[in-house]
């Protein structure tokens, strides 16, 4: 867990940050070029622009209302593009053109600062982006009001281009030296600030230099002693500098779109790698979260169907596309967090096409089970094995929250699935009927004795 360097503990902390400048006024040659060359903040990974990313995820997590953003190379084109955005979005947005944008982002920077009325806000680059444990980390970061914080990495992940990497040293809790050419590194840019606008009134006079990186604008307040640091983990966040970063933020992105802390064990180390390449294909066609949720619930319901049909081909089939399903059941919070259409309504519907889903499936297995032996007890079983499960649903919300990150197991639908797929392989229905009942009741009441003091509602 990355710690989190702030001032002294009696000065003023407030993290109510609502303003963000986006810088995105270079061009960006390294990563595209020709006649089919365009502005770098229009580029689109996973059917989004650069920007549009950037500014959905200052909106969607730290709750930013106001955006900054720095336009230069091909400005006309790319305002276009932000007063479609303006339109589309909550946020309001405001493009400031920098005149002197070829001299460089540092130049570009300043340009902005006459425009910020907020003492402090975030600064950040439009080629990098940040997984969701970033943006947590600076939320929960006790931030200063009146100083200014670079966020850095110890190290870098494997996706990094360690040469390229401005690199950082800093002693206590202050950032020391900034560039790409320091020998002895304590860590790494990751090109998000937080600022305080009222730092840079004695740097404005950078501006007459023929080339302005940002780093010489951030290397006048390390010399005054005033930028600290807010460290983060080294795969939280990616620059996107040529061809090969961009591939490498695809599957950045989609590693991060399919890792959830409460999946199952048969989630991650199986559904998920198979979900994740078909959300790889399905990312750049027109269909929605919801869509997939709706075709998987429909595609549990067929294999219910089958499943009740008499004879082991109808059983096996059945189980494989109730497995499918339970594949499927995870492209649909993929591809809501490439595409950032997540919405809470859709997690919950979601959940509930869930339940149905549990339903069918249990309820043909019994029926099933039930032609097979002709005795009521099997459909006293399927009831308490259907009951067992929805039970199970109902807890995970509160077990999740409090226990579940911590546990190396968790009993979920990825798993009641895998085990009807595994009982229909075998041919013993009863037996998998009975197992379910079983261990889905189990897993409630040790959920319950393991929440016992540790909840209070």
């Amino acid at each position: 867990m990355p710690q989190q360097f702030i001032g002294q503990s009696s000065s003023p902390l407030n993290n109510n940050i609502n303003t963000a400048v986006i810088l995105a006024a270079g061009r960006g040659e390294r990563i595209a070029g020709g006649e089919e060359y365009r502005s770098k903040p229009l580029i689109k990974l996973y059917d989004l622009s650069f920007i549009e990313r950037s500014i959905k995820k200052l909106s969607n997590k730290l709750k930013v209302n106001k955006i900054f953003i720095i336009t230069g190379f091909k400005h006309d084109e790319l305002k276009i593009h932000l007063d479609k955005l303006k339109r589309k979005l909550t946020v309001d947005l405001e493009v400031v053109f920098a005149k002197e944008w070829e001299k460089g982002n540092g130049a570009s920077f300043l340009s902005v600062l006459n425009h910020i009325k907020q003492k402090q806000f975030y600064l950040l680059m439009v080629d990098h982006i940040f997984n969701d444990e970033f943006y947590s980390t600076i939320s929960k970061s006790k931030i200063n009001n009146t100083k200014c914080y670079l966020t850095i990495s110890k190290s870098l992940s494997s996706m990094h281009d360690h040469n390229d990497a401005t690199k950082v040293k800093i002693t206590e809790n202050k950032i020391t030296k900034i560039g790409k050419s320091i020998s002895e590194v304590d860590g790494f840019d990751t090109g998000f600030f937080v600022l305080h606008s009222e730092a840079f009134a004695d740097v404005k006079n950078l501006s007459e230099k023929k080339f302005l990186a940002l780093s010489d604008v951030m290397q006048a307040l390390i010399q005054e002693q005033k930028l600290y640091f807010i460290e983060v983990a080294a795969d939280s966040w990616l620059d996107i500098d040529t061809k090969k970063d961009f591939s490498n933020a695809k599957d950045f992105l989609l590693n991060t779109s399919s890792s959830k802390t409460n999946d199952g064990p048969i989630s991650t180390y199986f559904n998920r790698r198979v979900s994740k390449w078909i959300t790889s294909k399905l990312v750049y066609y027109p269909v929605t979260p919801n869509q997939i949720s709706v075709i998987t619930f429909l595609i549990t319901v067929i294999a219910s169907l089958v499943i009740i049909k008499q004879g082991y081909f109808f059983l096996v089939l059945g189980a494989l596309l109730a497995q499918l399903s339970s594949i499927l059941d995870g492209c649909d919070g993929e591809i809501a967090r490439l595409k950032l259409l997540g919405s809470k309504y859709g997690g919950w519907f979601d959940q509930v096409l869930d339940r149905y889903s549990d339903l069918f499936i249990i309820t043909g297995l019994t029926f099933h089970t039930y032609f097979l032996h002709n005795t009521l007890a099997v459909f006293i079983i399927g009831f308490i094995a259907v009951g067992g499960k929805i039970i199970l649903s109902y807890t995970a919300q509160v077990y999740d929250a409090v226990i579940s990150k911590h546990s190396n197991f968790r009993m979920g639908r990825d798993v009641t699935i895998f085990i009807i797929l595994i009982g229909a392989i075998m041919n013993i229905p009863y037996i998998t009927l009975i197992t379910l009942a079983v261990i889905t009741n189990a897993e409630v009441c040790r959920r319950l004795w393991s929440l016992k003091n540790k909840i209070d509602f």
